[in-house]
């Protein structure tokens, strides 16, 4: 395992109680959305929002994403959804029926890094998983290649995973899955800025977790996941000088 039981247990507990209080948050927002706000749809946008489909930690509204799926179809847009650790804050079986539904549209899947303008673009999906708990995102390789579904992974806490769990990366690489950065150590960014200053911000968290996986071999990242999707105007400023696209939550989403 790449990292101690206890210690896993106890970010799960941490990741629920927040992804708990970020939905509540959201949710009374939703109804002043625009339709596209968890969609990309092909443009120059930068800043992409992001719905958490985790149903171990909350229920899932099934038929807002039927609906999403449909006008990513229809109207030819890329639905964004991300996850945390299988079995833990989201089950397998929901990762399954997600890209089924993909499927049933007819929709395409894309990893961030094929996220950027073009003519004619299909509707599509662009899965997303976060944190650092590669143990379990490899259990889901048979899912994912049923349904030929290329993914993201934004990583954090690279120096704490062990051998194990970069091999583990790595061989989700080589399966055609995108691997980006979610900062160093997985703190708030405005939080962080104000107690130390953007600059720190970009030297402490943004810039060491790019540079680690091209040392590692992966391809330039060119998107950004903010830890809880945290972030100010400044700070999407200062980060979209080092990727081409930054990733927010519900709560933090500009749309």
């Amino acid at each position: 395992m790449t990292r101690d039981r206890g210690t896993c247990a106890a970010n799960a507990s941490r990741v629920r109680r927040w992804i708990v209080v970020l939905a509540l948050a959201s949710a009374c927002r939703l109804r002043h959305r625009r339709a596209d706000f968890f969609d990309y749809t092909w443009d120059d946008r930068r800043v992409l929002c992001s719905s958490p489909i985790d149903d171990l930690v909350g229920p899932i509204r099934w038929d807002v994403i039927a609906q999403q799926l449909a006008l990513a179809a229809n109207l030819h847009w890329v639905l964004i959804l991300h996850a945390h650790t299988p079995g833990v804050t989201v089950s397998p079986a929901t990762i399954d029926r997600v890209l089924t539904m993909a499927d049933d549209y007819g929709l395409s899947f894309f990893t961030f890094r094929e996220l950027v303008p073009t003519r004619d673009p299909p509707g599509g999906l662009a899965l997303a998983f976060d944190d650092d708990t590669p143990d379990q995102w490899v259990e889901l390789r048979d899912i994912f290649a049923k349904h030929h579904a290329h993914v993201t992974f934004f990583v954090t806490r690279w120096n704490a995973l062990t051998s194990l769990g970069r091999s583990e990366i790595a061989l989700l690489a080589a399966d055609g899955h995108d691997i980006e950065p979610h900062s160093t150590n997985h703190v708030r960014a405005p939080e962080y800025v104000a107690q130390h200053g953007l600059t720190a911000y970009l030297d402490d968290e943004v810039i060491p977790s790019i540079d680690v996986l091209v040392d590692a071999g992966y391809p330039t990242p060119t998107a950004f996941a903010y830890p809880w999707g945290e972030h100010t105007e400044a700070i999407d400023n200062a980060v979209l000088e080092h990727v081409d696209r930054v990733r927010v939550t519900p709560r933090w989403c500009p749309y």
